[in-house]
């Protein structure tokens, strides 16, 4: 039953991001939607920003990757685009939120990790420094958060010279090639 709480109250979460910013959502309105006491809430969450980062875990387990594999890397790369694309009114509202920082801090520190995982496979056998195997991962993850940051700036259209096929060219290589300049 817990965990149906919870999901009631991250879908009714959603549902009021749609009409009104986070800072406007009081738990009133999320218990009043899902026919709960206000004690059920606190039961769960600490406040309305805990279940947002609650519902930004709990979506991204389901959806987005924690790993990237070498032999699908394009694809997984592309699902952080589709799952903001597929969930645009959520993820509009709290970046324009002053929730802002939730949501980025979020995906950086999934993007670290999907970066993370696809480093250690490519630099296998190479004598890299820890802290330059960690710059690495530090780039890329703020190249790809600032890169979703202008997307969702400019309300998810990119610029015209931004194109899929762009963003791969980049991407291709680029990590290994990095990588290789810091080999001892």
């Amino acid at each position: 039953m817990a965990s149906n709480t919870k999901e009631a109250l991250g879908n009714a979460l959603k549902q009021m991001l749609a009409v009104k910013p986070i800072e406007k959502i009081t738990v009133k309105d999320l218990v009043e939607i899902c026919g709960v006491n206000r004690q059920t809430f606190y039961y769960h969450f600490d406040d309305v920003y805990d279940l947002l980062e609650w519902v930004f875990e709990e979506d991204a387990n389901k959806v987005l990757p924690s790993e990237v594999t070498f032999s699908r890397w394009r694809e997984d790369v592309i699902l952080f685009f589709k799952y903001l694309q597929d969930n645009s009114t959520f993820a509009l509202n709290i970046y324009n939120s002053q929730s802002r920082t939730y949501m980025l801090r979020y995906y950086k520190r999934r993007i670290q990790s999907c970066i993370r995982s696809f480093a250690v496979i490519v630099s296998e056998d190479q004598n890299i420094d820890r802290s330059d195997f960690e710059f690495v991962v530090e780039f890329y993850s703020n190249c790809v958060v600032g890169l979703i940051s202008q997307w969702l700036d400019l309300g998810m259209k990119l610029p015209k010279e931004i194109t899929k096929d762009r963003l791969m060219a980049i991407l291709e290589n680029s990590v290994e090639n990095l990588l290789n300049r810091f080999k001892k």
